[in-house]
């Protein structure tokens, strides 16, 4: 049986280079579409309904997390394997609490990659062993959570979005349009997340959602 696929990264030499790869293991997976933001993941997850949604973190507009949390909101269940650069156990452990099945690096070999879209696309959970192991630690508590990451974690996911499309200057007419609510929604998980960070400065609030990887430098 043959996997259907859409593909969401705005580095299009990427996806061009994934779907080869994808499509050339013996019939196994077809890529019915692809993507170059969120919003156009979302069409197409909506649209064609595939059995797998492979995901980048940072793409202009809207993100890999905002996707994912978007798209759980809506009540789509599409199994979502996101495929970032980000190592980092506190944006792992974001990515599943938005609801996503899977992660995985870049940077992980063929193989890796293969076995992460099969598990996936069967309804199961695939973690990038370099990230898991840390999480894990992180768990048991042998490794203590940065003060970004703490303060990070009392946020809603709903809190949390409006943090990363407030650091990218959105207004809240703007976001409340993004996320589908009312301006007043906006405004009031804005002055829950602020007084919650204890930040009430635009400036400083792009500055933690940088440290935490919700924005990318350059």
């Amino acid at each position: 049986m043959t996997t259907r696929i859409v593909l969401a990264d705005d580095h299009t030499v990427l996806r061009v280079g994934l779907r080869a790869w994808l499509e050339d293991q013996g019939g196994q997976f077809q890529v019915v579409g692809e993507a170059s933001d969120g919003e156009q993941a979302i069409t197409l997850v909506e649209q064609l309904r595939p059995q797998l949604l492979v995901l980048d973190l940072s793409m202009a507009g809207l993100g890999g997390l905002e996707t994912t949390l978007e798209l759980r909101h809506r009540g789509n269940r599409t199994p979502i394997l996101v495929l970032t650069q980000y190592s980092e156990p506190a944006v792992l452990r974001r990515v599943l609490e938005a609801g996503a099945n899977g992660y995985l690096l870049k940077s992980a070999r063929g193989d890796d990659l293969l076995s992460a879209v099969r598990a996936v696309a069967a309804g199961g959970m695939w973690l990038d062993p370099a990230v898991a192991g840390a999480l894990v630690n992180r768990a048991l508590g042998r490794d203590e959570p940065s003060g970004d990451e703490e303060v990070f974690e009392h946020l809603t996911p709903r809190e949390r979005q409006v943090l990363k499309l407030v650091a990218e200057g959105l207004s809240n007419k703007e976001i409340a349009s993004a996320m589908d609510v009312a301006v007043k929604t906006v405004m009031a998980h804005r002055a829950n997340l602020m007084d919650k960070l204890g930040i009430h400065n635009h400036s400083k609030l792009v500055q933690l959602a940088i440290r935490l990887g919700l924005l990318q430098i350059g």
